[in-house]
C-alpha cells in the first residue's frame, strides 16, 4: 500500500504534514511529490519542504491512493496545472482513493467527479456547478472512493479516515489512541 501526496508553492502545511504523520504511524507508505521543477517546496506558512520526488520521474500505477492538500497552492498552482486533472483521473477511472482537504476538493467538482456525491470543502469553495451533496454540518466525508475535509480543523480526523479507509477501523483507532496518550496522561 503506497500513496502519493502532491504539493506545491503554498500547500496547507497541517493538512500535508500531520497526514503524512497519520498514515506513517500507520504504517502506510506516503511519497511527498514536488509539482514543481525542483523537490523544494514552500508552505504556506513559509516552511522549506524537501519532496522525495519530482512528479514529473513519478509513475502513477506504483501508487494505492493520492492526497490533495489545500491552501493558497490549489488556487495559484493545483487549478491551473493540466498534469494535476491527469493525476486526479488516473485515480479515479482505477476507482482508487482519492482524498482532498479544504480547498483541494474544488478540484474534483470541476472535473465532475462530486456529482450526485456527498462532499465538503473550505467553506465558500463549494459551487453549484459541482452538482454534488455539499454537507456544510460536518467536518469529513466519505463516499465511494473520495474523501473529503473541511479545513485544517479536521486534519486527523481527515487523516484517520484514510486509516480506516486503507487498513481498517481498528488500525485507525489504534493510531488514535497512540496520538492521545500524552494527552490522556496529563488530564
Amino acid at each position: 500500500m503506497k500513496g502519493i501526496i502532491i504539493l506545491a508553492d503554498g500547500f496547507e502545511d497541517t493538512e500535508a504534514l500531520t497526514t503524512i504523520d497519520i498514515l506513517r504511524r500507520a504504517k502506510i507508505q506516503i511519497e511527498m511529490v514536488s509539482l514543481k521543477n525542483e523537490l523544494q517546496v514552500l508552505t504556506s506558512h513559509g516552511i522549506n519542504v524537501i519532496c522525495e520526488k519530482l512528479i514529473k520521474n513519478v509513475n502513477l500505477d506504483d501508487y494505492d491512493f493520492l492526497v490533495i492538500p489545500g491552501g493558497a497552492a490549489i488556487f495559484k498552482h493545483l487549478s491551473k496545472m493540466p498534469e494535476v486533472d491527469n493525476i486526479i483521473h488516473h485515480f479515479m477511472h482505477k476507482n482508487q482513493l482519492v482524498s482532498c482537504i479544504c480547498a483541494a476538493p474544488m478540484l474534483l467538482g470541476k472535473l465532475g467527479y462530486l456529482e450526485n456525491k456527498d462532499y465538503v470543502c473550505f467553506s465558500g469553495c463549494e459551487d453549484d456547478s459541482f452538482k454534488g451533496n455539499y454537507k456544510n454540518e460536518l467536518g469529513v466525508v466519505k463516499t465511494s472512493n473520495i474523501i473529503t475535509a473541511k479545513s485544517m480543523f479536521y486534519t486527523i480526523d481527515f487523516a484517520l479516515a484514510i486509516v480506516e479507509f486503507l487498513i481498517g477501523k481498528d488500525i485507525a483507532l489504534q493510531v488514535k489512541k497512540e496520538i492521545m496518550s500524552d494527552f490522556n496522561e496529563e488530564e
